[in-house]
């Protein structure tokens, strides 16, 4: 097997002819003889044209003008017609090195595309069972403190509810001179008629003696602190 138009080329090329001259003394057009060396037989209007200029082209370049008549016809197939254009043959089998390549490349691209999709699962199923935590902030009414009252200087009537006001009712009555009383609660709502017969006792041992405020007085005792509303 060679190549008819590399073939032809070279031989025109060793004996240095033109295409005009080779044209006047084969009668076929330039056109024709580039299209032969070029292996464009679309070019050439006929399959018989094809074989007559290949035949007579190479004989003119001292070739044997048969051999690439039968050259030509071993690599081409043609329409029934026998007209251009023409056909190549078709292609050999892929050898089983090819096969080989081809299939690993097939694996290699379906591995990636199955590990880009585990990937992804995974994110999604991290994102979406992951369990949201709320933080819940601490706060002074979630402690529980303990107060005592202690009538130092007479008799007082007392009133104290847990939270507020309108909380639950944890001591109402009178608090005998010399007797004490003690609440716990997160928060206490307390009034007293005679802030100044009171001791309170905080939370932690630390005592507020209210000698100085005369009268009622309603208190309000949070972890950490006390508001005197009005006395």
């Amino acid at each position: 097997m060679f190549e008819i138009g590399n073939s032809l080329r070279e031989a025109r090329d060793r004996q240095g002819r033109s295409f005009p001259d080779l044209e006047r003394k084969t009668q076929i057009r330039s056109r024709y003889l580039r299209a032969l060396e070029e292996e464009d037989f679309d070019t050439i209007p006929a399959l018989a044209y094809t074989r007559g200029f290949l035949r007579v082209y190479a004989n003119e370049l001292g070739l044997d003008g048969q051999l690439y008549v039968d050259e030509f016809n071993s690599r081409f197939a043609v329409s029934e017609e026998g007209n251009a254009p023409f056909r190549r043959r078709e292609s050999r089998a892929p050898s089983r090195r090819s096969r080989q390549i081809a299939s690993l490349a097939v694996v290699l691209a379906l591995g990636t595309i199955g590990v880009v999709l585990a990937l992804f699962v995974a994110a999604f199923s991290s994102n979406t069972s992951k369990p949201q935590t709320v933080s819940r902030p601490s706060s002074k009414l979630a402690q529980t403190m303990t107060l005592k009252i202690t009538a130092m200087r007479g008799d007082v009537s007392v009133e104290a509810h847990s939270g507020n006001q309108g909380g639950g009712l944890l001591f109402g009555g009178t608090l005998v001179k010399g007797h004490s009383q003690t609440f716990r609660a997160a928060r206490l709502w307390i009034k007293v008629s005679a802030a100044q017969n009171i001791r309170w006792t905080l939370p932690g041992g630390t005592s507020v003696d209210t000698r100085n405020r005369f009268g009622p007085a309603t208190v309000i005792f949070t972890p950490g602190e006390h508001t005197f509303l009005r006395g």
